[in-house]
């Protein structure tokens, strides 16, 4: 008897794919869980797993980010001591740095009307007798604000199937910004392609500040003595940065560095990859240059900390550019931004 090729599950038509696993889970999944135990008790979580090893939660009562990534089992993403908690800390709190109560997971999205340290900047745009300054925590609010899941599921329709998972997120006070995120995030089912789509819309009736970064956290075992880096950053960086130690250390001092981006096109992709890790594992992040024209490094090498961050960032006309509003939102004016994540073998 001739044997029967093994073929992948891509290569298979809808109908083949049904007669094996007839709703998909074979392959794919999304669910709407709840942590029942820890730090994080009584938060949403979505749980995506795809066809190629993909694992991702979206934590939708933290700004609807990335709360956890991994790729064949091995974890990719950063975890803190913090354990995702909830209720969120006040990121007001300790002089504007209570923001370091809740950071944990793979993509905390920074904003929407400032990045940055804490600091206060005049609010006479606001036209109110009692609020001359706004204060901003560090890097701004919008990753403590719980969002309302919009839908989410398997799309298996379309050219490319994909998970998917949409959310509405609300940064607002009386007499002062009144910002949304609507957010969709989606895995295709076939490949390890992550990719954020975000609109930023000034709802409110007067101007506001805008900025906008992603602090996109790698943690052990990615990160680790054998990662390396690449792509459209400037290369005398890239081998600075390559040659470092960057094993954990207790006196370890983390700091944040800007990075030029040399990218002919219209955006820009930079590589992280580790050679030594399951026969190796590469991580590739793009985005768009105009909409995000800013790009920094966060090296956290502390014992117990040990993180990694990259961060496309658009930054407010809070932080000092050159022109008039440069980073405001008029009303009813929007922004938009995307963000594409690849996981992948680096060896093939």
């Amino acid at each position: 008897m001739k044997a029967l090729k093994q073929r992948t599950a891509r290569e298979l038509s809808a109908t083949e794919l049904r007669q094996r696993t007839v709703d998909g889970r074979g392959i794919a999944d999304i669910r709407l869980l709840q942590v029942e135990d820890g730090p994080g008790r009584g938060q949403r979580l979505l749980v995506l797993r795809n066809a190629s090893g993909i694992g991702l939660e979206i934590a939708p009562d933290r700004g609807f980010d990335i709360s956890s990534a991994t790729w064949r089992g091995i974890n990719v993403g950063w975890n803190s001591a913090n354990g995702l908690p909830w209720p969120m800390n006040s990121v007001d709190a300790e002089d504007g740095v209570g923001f370091y109560r809740n950071l944990d997971g793979f993509l905390v999205t920074c904003g929407l009307d400032h990045i940055g340290g804490a600091r206060r900047s005049d609010a006479s745009h606001f036209i109110h007798k009692h609020r001359k300054e706004v204060f901003h925590p560090l890097h701004g609010r919008i990753s403590s604000q719980r969002a309302m899941i919009s839908g989410y599921g398997v799309d298996w329709k379309s050219d490319t199937p994909v998970i998917w998972a949409e959310g509405t997120v609300k940064q607002s006070s009386i007499f002062g910004e009144n910002l949304v995120l609507r957010r969709r995030i989606s895995l295709e089912i076939f490949s390890g392609t992550i990719r954020v789509d975000d609109t930023v819309e000034n709802l409110g009736f007067r101007p506001s500040p805008h900025a906008i970064l992603y602090h996109i956290n790698f943690g052990y075992p990615f990160l680790d003595h054998a990662t390396q880096i690449g792509g459209d950053i400037d290369e005398a960086f890239v081998s600075t940065f390559n040659g470092e130690d960057k094993s954990p250390r207790d006196d370890f001092v983390d700091y944040f560095q800007e990075i030029p981006v040399i990218s002919k096109g219209s955006s820009a992709t930079i590589e992280v990859r580790n050679d030594k890790l399951a026969g190796g594992l590469r991580a590739m992040i793009s985005f768009p240059l105009k909409a995000m024209p800013d790009f920094g490094m966060w090296r956290a090498f502390q014992s117990g900390v040990y993180a990694l961050a990259f961060e496309p960032m658009k930054r407010s006309g809070l932080q000092g550019e050159a022109g008039q509003g440069y980073g405001m939102l008029e009303p009813g004016e929007t922004a938009a931004y995307w963000l594409e994540l690849q996981l992948e073998s680096a060896n093939g």
